[in-house]
C-alpha cells in the first residue's frame, strides 16, 4: 500500500551534480544548453531532480536580499560558488537513512511508519495521497472501504490528497489525539504539539473538528491556518510560505547559533549543543537536512567556531 520514495537513484543524482558543475562554472554554450534539455526530458527523475535544483537555487536568491546570507556574502566569490555547489549537491543527495515501517498488529488494513533522527521523509499512499513525514515523527494508517484514516502520533507532516478510485466515497482524516482534520482535496500541515493541533492550509481546503462531542468545526481556506484542543477551536489567521523542513532544508535568516542548533538536532542522532560563549552568534544561510555532519563541518568557515566530537552522537559547537 505504502512505499518510501527515495529522493534519486544514484545515477540520476551523479549526472545532475556533473550538470550542476557545469552550469555553476560559467554560462552553457548552445549545444550543452541543447544537451542539458535532452538529459532532462530523457526520464521523469532527470527531470524531478533538476527541478529540484533549480528549487534550491530560488530559496538562496530569495534570501539574499534580505538579512539572509551573511556568512556566505563575505566570502570571495570563487568560494562562495563552491559552498553553495556543496550545499546544492547535499540537497541532491537526498540523505542517508530509512523511512521505519513497524507492524503495531493493530488489523490486516493498518500500517505504522515512523521517521527518526534523519531529514524528512516522502510516503506515497494507494489512493494517489503523498505526505512528507518529518524526523521525530511516527503515524499509523488505515485505508478501508469507507475511509481513508492518517493517525498521526507524533510529530508533523505535509500531506497533499490524492483522488485514486473510489476516493470520493472513502473520505480522508488526519486524527490527533485533539481531533480530527478532514481533507477537501488539499494540501496542508498537521503539526502536533503538546495538547494541541496546528493545521496550515495551503490548497483546498480543511474542516477540524475538535474531539468533544458538540464542539463546533472549523472550515479552512488556503492560506489560513489555526491550532485546536479537544474542546475548541482557534483561528491564527494566515498561513506562512510552505515550511522549509519540508522541502529538506532549514532556512537561517540571522537565527542566534543555539537556536539553529536546536534545530538541527532534531535531524541527527545523539547530543548537539553549544557553549554559552558562541551561544547568541547569528548564523544565516540555507542548510539541507540530509547531511548534519557536513552543515557542522561548515560552520567554522562562517563563524569563529570549532567543532568538538567525543563521538558521532555528542558533538559540542565551542569558541574557536
Amino acid at each position: 500500500m505504502i512505499a518510501a520514495k527515495p529522493p534519486f537513484n544514484p545515477r540520476t543524482a551523479r549526472e545532475a551534480a556533473q550538470w550542476l558543475t557545469l552550469t555553476m562554472e560559467g554560462d552553457l554554450s548552445p549545444s550543452q544548453e541543447h544537451a542539458l534539455q535532452r538529459w532532462r526530458a530523457a526520464t521523469a527523475d532527470n527531470e524531478r531532480a533538476w527541478l529540484h535544483i533549480e528549487s534550491m537555487r530560488q530559496r538562496f536568491a530569495a534570501l539574499e536580499p534580505q538579512a539572509g546570507y551573511h556568512s556566505l556574502s563575505q566570502r570571495p566569490a570563487p568560494e562562495r560558488r563552491r559552498v553553495l555547489k556543496a550545499l546544492l549537491l547535499l540537497a541532491l543527495a537526498g540523505g542517508a537513512g530509512h523511512l521505519t515501517y513497524r507492524s503495531r498488529s493493530l488489523s490486516a488494513t493498518t500500517l505504522a511508519f515512523s521517521n527518526g533522527a534523519q531529514a524528512p521523509r516522502a510516503i506515497n499512499l494507494s489512493d494517489g495521497s503523498t505526505l512528507m513525514l518529518d524526523a521525530d515523527s511516527e503515524i499509523d494508517v488505515a485505508f478501508g472501504d469507507h475511509q481513508r484514516l492518517i493517525y498521526l502520533r507524533n510529530g508533523r507532516m505535509l500531506l497533499t490528497s490524492g483522488h485514486g478510485p473510489g476516493s470520493a466515497q472513502r473520505p480522508l482524516r488526519v486524527q490527533t489525539p485533539q481531533g480530527s482534520v478532514r481533507a477537501l482535496g488539499t494540501r496542508f500541515v498537521v503539526d502536533l504539539q503538546p495538547g494541541t493541533t496546528q493545521v496550515a492550509l495551503f490548497d483546498g481546503a480543511v474542516e477540524l473538528q475538535p474531539r468533544q462531542a458538540g464542539a463546533t468545526p472549523l472550515r479552512l481556506n488556503p492560506g489560513q491556518h489555526a491550532r485546536f484542543s479537544a474542546t475548541r477551536i482557534e483561528s491564527q489567521g494566515h498561513a506562512a510560505l510552505e515550511p522549509a523542513w519540508s522541502q529538506g532544508v532549514l532556512i537561517a535568516d540571522a537565527m542566534r547559533l543555539d537556536a539553529f542548533l536546536s534545530q538541527l538536532s532534531r535531524y541527527r542522532p545523539g547530543l548537539l549543543r553549544c557553549s554559552e560563549e558562541v551561544a547568541s552568534l547569528h548564523i544565516s544561510g540555507v542548510y539541507p537536512l540530509a547531511d548534519s555532519d557536513a552543515v557542522l563541518d561548515a560552520l567554522p568557515h562562517a563563524l569563529p567556531v570549532q567543532i568538538l566530537r567525543r563521538s558521532n552522537y555528542w558533538v559540542t559547537v565551542a569558541a574557536r
